[in-house]
């Protein structure tokens, strides 16, 4: 599949430079990227092109409703936003298997997932999906075959395991898949959890961070992955929000390929801005996307024309934040979604209504230079975790 959003538009100059931001009392792994090469395995292959998309008009921003908006996302927050306790205690002895892909962040929630169950007294067990072109199936026909009471899965279209997802259901094992961009489907007991609607906000967010900080003069070029919905559920919600208060502003798609992370994407960046001096801030829809490109940058003599933007925040990602980087990436929970995770199959097993738990966004906000110092980080992995008690919160709602 190739991106629709070719050919290239120009774009124009903005008159603002590098600075921090957030300010003042301003201010979301993405985990679907854990199963990103197991699913280009499959043959889908991203055609590398950019193209421009949207902005333009000539109209005003509206930079006030902008900053009103980022304004909401300054501080950490309060709670997990989820606050519906379960009917009753979960039944120990429950088994569960997640599939889990080679990256950091899926091992990283799936140790979450392991504190969660050790907590229940249930029986957890990862099966580790391969890179060849049938290893979601094959995986998830290990899991149905070792008859668990509920399998996991992250980041890999529904349609890519229909077959299995079927073969559970008449089994009689539920499945919950986060980070996909898809509806459930008989089988699949929820999609939500790092869902389209909570992907959507996103992108809103960190759309209006950029129109409030560059004073509505933001010329953007999005490094993405566009054969991976859940990627265009993010970056569709930046481009929308983006037109809505900005709509003078520019929006480049850069599509990349799942194998140029680290590779190409570093000279992609840097072929992108030396084309058009213009662009002044790029935008990833994950995390990974960044790793060589500051290398790469300084290497060309390009740091300082563009600031970074994005969701899914590696470890690295907030440690350059740290170090006074003047990017904003928005709070991915990471340990929190393994334990939504646990949680949405124990008011599943306890027959609970579901729509609380689908119904509320995990805890985010908008990170930068100024409030990373006050950020709650996972002091062992460098993660965001938001919520620093949020282990004794679930504690409570499932009456332990």
């Amino acid at each position: 599949m190739t991106s629709d959003r070719c050919p290239l538009a120009p774009l124009r100059r903005s008159s603002i430079g590098r600075k921090a931001i957030v300010k003042g009392n301003r201010v979301r792994t993405k985990s679907w990227v854990q199963t990103m090469i197991a699913v280009a395995a499959v043959g889908v292959v991203a055609t590398a092109c950019s193209g421009a998309d949207g902005g333009g008009s000539g109209e005003p921003a509206d930079v006030s409703a902008a900053r009103s908006v980022a304004d909401q996302y300054v501080s950490p927050p309060e709670g997990l936003v989820l606050s519906t306790p379960l009917s009753r205690a979960p039944q120990a002895g429950k088994y569960v298997i997640s599939i889990e892909t080679p990256q950091p962040i899926s091992s990283a929630k799936d140790d979450a997932i392991q504190q969660a169950v050790d907590l229940l007294g249930w029986r957890y067990q990862r099966i580790l999906q391969g890179t060849d072109a049938d290893a979601g199936p094959k995986a998830m026909d290990q899991a149905i075959a070792l008859k668990p009471d509920a399998i996991h899965i992250s980041g890999t279209p529904l349609s890519m395991l229909s077959t299995q997802i079927k073969r559970a259901s008449d089994a009689g094992i539920p499945v919950i898949a986060d980070s996909v961009g898809d509806d459930p489907v008989p089988g699949v007991i929820s999609t939500s959890l790092d869902g389209t609607a909570q992907v959507q906000e996103w992108g809103k967010m960190v759309a209006s961070q950029v129109v409030a900080d560059s004073d509505g003069e933001a010329n953007i070029a999005v490094f993405t992955i566009t054969d991976y919905p859940i990627l265009n559920v993010f970056t569709d919600a930046f481009t929308a929000q983006m037109k809505t208060l900005c709509p003078g502003c520019r929006v480049e798609m850069v599509n990349q390929q799942v194998t140029d992370l680290g590779t190409k994407t570093p000279q992609s960046v840097v072929s992108t801005l030396q084309r058009d001096p213009e662009i002044n801030y790029a935008l990833f829809s994950f995390g990974d996307l960044v790793l060589g490109v500051d290398a790469a940058l300084r290497a060309a003599g390009l740091q300082d024309q563009v600031r970074f933007a994005g969701q899914t925040p590696t470890p690295a990602n907030l440690a350059s934040l740290k170090d006074g980087d003047d990017s904003v990436w928005v709070g991915f929970p990471v340990q929190i979604l393994g334990w939504r995770v646990i949680d949405m199959l124990a008011r599943q097993f306890n027959g609970d209504d579901l729509k609380p738990a689908d119904d509320a966004f995990l805890p985010t906000q908008l990170l930068n230079s100024d409030n990373i110092g006050t950020a709650g980080l996972d002091p062992k992995t460098g993660f965001y975790v938001g919520v620093a008690d949020y282990q004794d919160q679930f504690e409570e709602l499932w009456l332990k």
